[in-house]
């Protein structure tokens, strides 16, 4: 009974031991998105200015690369959103001006409407320089 109960424990730790024996120890440990690429791409790219993060996303609709130009409106969206508010006003979604905007770029991306996007993304940008 004794040895059961020991054998059943050495077989439980080395269960709850094998998810870290089965991680790639020679991935990169900074790319904490899941492994998606775009993301890991926009790790890489982003700085914390909501203007500038919408430029590179202008200059990265400008090379082709839309799907990177998304990840970067969506970052800038989510500084945007993140930012303090005024108290009581928290729960009302904010669908005008520069969140506007970010949403109408975003969807010309999605329709691979390269010169409506990056004209949503310079009116975005005029707007956040004031904040």
């Amino acid at each position: 009974m004794r040895f059961t109960v020991i054998r059943l424990a050495v077989v439980g730790l080395g269960l709850a031991a094998m998810p870290a024996y089965a991680q790639n120890s020679t991935a990169p440990a900074a790319v904490l998105n899941g492994g998606d690429a775009v993301a890991a791409q926009a790790d890489g790219v982003t700085t914390p200015s909501v203007s500038s993060l919408l430029s590179q996303a202008e200059q990265a609709t400008r090379q082709g690369r839309l799907p990177l130009a998304s990840e970067l409106i969506e970052r800038a969206e989510t500084q945007i959103l993140t930012r303090s508010t005024i108290a009581g006003t928290e729960t009302i979604p904010v669908r005008e001006g520069v969140i506007a905007k970010m949403a109408e770029a975003r969807m010309a991306l999605g329709r691979r409407d390269i010169p409506a996007a990056t004209t949503a993304m310079a009116e975005a940008a005029g707007m956040t320089r004031g904040m």
